[in-house]
């Protein structure tokens, strides 16, 4: 475990994989104190891009100890993220931010979940209220920008990126919010615009 911790925190996804499946492997019968092994390995699945063992293991923690919010959260974020389970996914997060109603991270991803669902509107109170907890995060910023371009408020948009971009990114992200501080976003997609019709606000 703290082997895996280590690399994780490293970013070496695919050996951190490797030390949490030697911990998972000793155990003859998994209780509720060993759902963060299977939490962790399901970051890293989900990191190194192989999500059905990354969904297995996070619905593993889960079982091991129900409504448990940082799993909650990181499943329900996921899914909603993909497109899929959009329902539960929202169910989830919303238990999650119940829980941990002053975790900046959480409140984002609840921010961010109502964005992906077409709800602008709502999706920028929920970032606002995450960047007030997390203010130096580049990605709840981004987010808010992102949130901020949509419903027409294009010069805070610019502020928001402009900020994601200085509070040193993955780099990753980095090319991504330098070419919407350029260009913007690009118009909505139908299937996009179907989905927050569709969903409304999602709770």
């Amino acid at each position: 475990m703290a082997l895996g911790n280590v690399l994780r925190s490293h970013k070496k996804f695919t050996e951190c994989v490797d030390a949490y499946s030697r911990g998972v492997a000793t155990l003859t019968q998994p209780d509720k104190s060993n759902w963060m092994l299977f939490y962790f390995r399901g970051i890293c699945y989900e990191r190194s891009h192989q999500w059905p063992k990354a969904e297995a293991d996070l619905k593993k923690a889960l079982e091991l100890f129900p409504d448990q919010p940082h799993v909650l959260n990181y499943l329900g974020y996921s899914w909603i993220d993909q497109g899929v389970n959009l329902d539960e996914g929202m169910e989830m997060i919303n238990k999650a931010v119940q829980q941990r109603p002053d975790d900046g991270y959480i409140v984002d991803s609840l921010g961010w979940a109502y964005y992906r669902l077409g709800n602008y509107e709502e999706s920028v109170k929920k970032l606002e209220r995450a960047i007030e907890l997390k203010p130096e995060d580049p990605t709840i910023n981004d987010h808010l920008g992102d949130a901020y371009w949509r419903v027409g408020r294009v010069l805070e948009a610019k502020f928001q990126w402009a900020h994601a971009r200085d509070l040193k990114p993955e780099p990753e992200d980095l090319p991504k919010i330098e070419a919407k501080l350029k260009d913007g976003l690009p118009e909505e997609t139908s299937s996009q615009a179907k989905a927050g019709k569709k969903t409304g606000d999602g709770g």
